[in-house]
């Protein structure tokens, strides 16, 4: 009985320590073959899109799966999720919202890839938001590029200088009222980090989106690889359990 309850924990483990990369969320462009649309739900772990566009007055805006590398953006798949609100001064608008299956977890890390090449022009807007609540509701986090190449993070520029390379933005859950944030600069030359307190709960959604850019191919956002994952310590605590009752187990069997 002994050895089957030893053998019974080892096993399990193993399993958690071998899965513990799992992700809880994840979804990315190339699981919309069939079309980025109202309502699809790719990947795991979020809930549907719901997507808004208006083309304004006599512009143009919508949503689409496509290669930032036609947009002179480095570093991204060639499907990845693209938006576009052109032009100046029309009011197009297109916002893509998304909430998670459930908030964030104290520890998990939500990342994603985030992409730009020409700014957004006189009066354009291109960015994404986080939610404690649904979208659009408790808004904590506002990352926007407006006409020029500077990207402000709620209001204040982080110092981004020009640049077409891929930026991965990582949020990390703190604790239930904090937040932190990683991400490395677009031309490549360092990273940006930040702490968030104070607030009103956990990320429970989030918001891509575009407004009134200038025209071209090059002004368009692109974003990826959006995933939730435990906090890294959190693989290290259970590979040592799993590595522990491994060991246990084999010095055991040494005795007999």
């Amino acid at each position: 009985m002994k050895k089957l309850l030893l053998f019974t924990l080892t096993a399990a483990a193993f399993a958690v320590g071998t899965n513990a990369y799992a992700l809880i969320a994840n979804d990315n462009g190339g699981n919309y073959g069939g079309g980025w649309t109202n309502g699809a739900n790719g990947g795991s772990g979020f809930g549907a899109w719901s997507i808004s566009a208006n083309g304004g007055t006599g512009g143009a805006a919508g949503n689409f799966i496509g290669d930032p590398a036609s947009a002179g953006i480095s570093g991204m798949s060639a499907s990845s999720f693209g938006l576009y609100a052109n032009t100046n001064g029309t009011g197009a608008s297109v916002d893509v919202d998304r909430a998670f299956t459930s908030a964030l977890s104290v520890g998990d890390v939500f990342s994603f890839q985030w992409s730009i090449n020409f700014d957004s022009g006189s009066g354009g807007n291109k960015g994404f938001n986080l939610y404690t609540g649904t979208p659009g509701v408790g808004q904590i986090v506002n990352v926007n590029n407006a006409g020029s190449s500077a990207i402000t993070f709620n209001g204040t520029d982080i110092g981004f200088g020009y640049g077409t390379a891929a930026m991965t933005w990582t949020f990390t859950q703190v604790s239930s009222s904090s937040l932190s944030l990683t991400v490395n600069d677009r031309d490549g030359a360092g990273t940006f980090t930040t702490n968030l307190t104070g607030l009103s709960g956990p990320v429970n959604s989030f918001r891509f989106y575009a407004f009134a850019m200038q025209a071209g191919d090059s002004a368009q956002p692109y974003f990826n690889n959006l995933s939730v994952v435990p906090e890294p310590s959190t693989y290290a605590l259970l590979a040592l359990s799993a590595a522990g009752l491994a060991g246990y187990a084999s010095r055991r069997r040494a005795r007999k």
